[in-house]
């Protein structure tokens, strides 16, 4: 069965990369650059069917526990050395006037985020969070991965139900239908590391149960050191690509989301610190029932907070949600020192009110006091326009700046960090990369997860209310700037 899935992605994926190729018109005068083009389908399609092949050996081998680490590797060095020889014959053949246009790096950039994008849905762990990670960071890749990638951070292919069975029985030694009155065999969520199920306790309480993938820990760890060599492989050979920060975020985000008592701790201490309000709900864990592998807590119902049409129908206003989603967590920031860091639209759901249901804590994180002063800087010199003073706060916050850095490619990385939606219209979709990476240095892991957090924030509340002033509402929350602005 997976075969043959793979088999039939891979032919409608050579069936569309063909008529791409053929959509691009060449003139008569200038026959060479469709040969190259059709040397360019020929090379990806045998790629393709070898990738294929070798996923499917992946799969079988991480059910049969045979080999899994090496088949993992060759799937993955494969990939790379696809995207990478096709990249390398991009740039030789662009010595040649006329037989690289604009048009054959949008084909290469796109079969390459689509390649991606299926090798991380067919081998999942650590894959799916890199590309969810890459999906936020226009800063990193060009506008085809951002926008493709994008596509994981709600769809993940879930696991089989007797898998997740087996692992609830080998965390408290029973059967699911022995521990819970019901359990639904059908996840309402999946993701990277675990997915969800309904079920209901002996006592009547609804609870949702987080289960973590078997051998989950050991499939991340493998991917981290074939992902390393890769990454260095990589910036060898082209210098302008920085992989380097995607792998540096996964090692430092991974392993707290793999440790459920942590996330417990976590979701109890945000409960604790968002007490004093009514319009905000975090869900309570079963510590009996809860380990390191497997999280139960109250089942929380609501609206998707993306379900717009939904929301109406339930007479909740969209830009009232809109208005309290950047109220809490610019609270979170600035007041509470506290963050829920995974705020993508599967975490947060909205009931009447409205209340706003913060889901899913495993990247709930402290933060650091001179982090959270540096970003309430940056608001303040957006505020009034000082360049300086937003030069210094982003020094401040651990951003090492070239000093000729001019204003423009200022602005830009402050937009990447605070989650502004960036330009995708540029004709050279990996300037918005190589202009940051010549004028800044490595960006520190916890200001990364901050802005890889605000930037899921922006993009709902665009989808809510594309008028709302975010920026005003966090400056209510920054000292000086709620009796200063101008």
């Amino acid at each position: 069965m997976e075969w043959l899935l793979n088999q039939t992605k891979a032919v409608l994926n050579v069936i569309e990369y063909f008529q791409e190729v053929f959509s691009i018109k060449v003139s008569a005068q200038d026959p060479l650059a469709l040969i190259a083009r059709l040397g360019d389908f020929t090379r990806s399609t045998i790629f393709l069917w070898v990738e294929t092949h070798l996923k499917t050996l992946e799969y079988y081998s991480r059910v049969s526990h045979v080999g899994r680490e090496r088949s993992r590797e060759v799937a993955l060095g494969t990939l790379a050395a696809d995207l990478l020889t096709g990249y390398t014959i991009l740039n030789q053949r662009g010595r040649w006037n006329g037989l690289v246009k604009p048009q054959d790096w949008e084909l290469q950039h796109q079969r390459g985020a689509n390649r991606i994008l299926d090798t991380a849905a067919a081998l999942g762990g650590t894959l799916i969070k890199a590309c969810q990670f890459a999906s936020t960071r226009p800063d990193l890749l060009p506008s085809p991965y951002v926008q493709t990638l994008s596509k994981l951070q709600d769809r993940v292919p879930p696991h089989s139900w007797p898998e997740i069975a087996g692992a609830i029985k080998r965390e408290l030694g029973q059967s699911p239908q022995e521990i819970f009155k019901w359990i639904n065999q059908e996840p309402v969520a999946a993701a990277s590391i675990a997915q969800v199920h309904r079920a209901q306790l002996s006592d009547g309480r609804d609870v949702a149960v987080k289960v973590q993938y078997p051998g989950i820990e050991g499939i991340i760890a493998t991917d981290l050191a074939i992902l390393q060599r890769i990454v260095v492989l990589v910036a060898r050979l082209f210098p302008n690509i920085h992989l380097q920060p995607i792998l540096d975020y996964l090692k430092e985000t991974l392993p707290l989301e793999l440790d459920f008592r942590r996330e417990a701790a976590a979701m109890t201490e945000l409960r604790a610190a968002l007490r004093h309000r009514t319009d905000v709900l975090v869900p309570k864990d079963i510590p009996e029932l809860s380990t390191e592998r497997l999280l139960v807590m109250e089942f929380i119902e609501g609206v998707k907070i993306t379900d717009r049409a939904a929301m109406v129908d339930a007479g909740i206003s969209p830009t009232a949600v809109a208005r309290l989603l950047n109220d809490v967590y610019a609270e979170q920031i600035f007041r509470l020192g506290i963050l829920h860091a995974d705020p993508h639209p599967g975490n947060l759901f909205v009931q009447p009110g409205p209340k706003l249901a913060l889901l899913d804590h495993g990247l709930t994180v402290p933060l650091k006091p001179t982090l959270v002063q540096a970003l309430g800087e940056m608001v303040r010199a957006l505020l009034v326009a000082d360049f300086d003073r937003l030069t210094k706060a982003l020094a401040q916050a651990g951003m090492q700046l070239d000093q000729q850095v001019d204003i423009g490619t200022l602005l830009q990385l402050v937009g990447v960090l605070l989650g502004e939606e960036q330009d995708k219209s540029a004709k050279d979709t990996l300037d918005v990369g190589q202009q940051l990476g010549k004028s800044i240095g490595q960006i520190p892991v916890e200001l990364i997860l901050m802005g890889r957090a605000l930037g899921l924030l922006d993009g709902i509340t665009k989808q809510l209310d594309p008028n709302l002033d975010a920026l005003e509402i966090v400056a209510s929350y920054v000292p000086e700037m709620a009796l200063n602005r101008p």
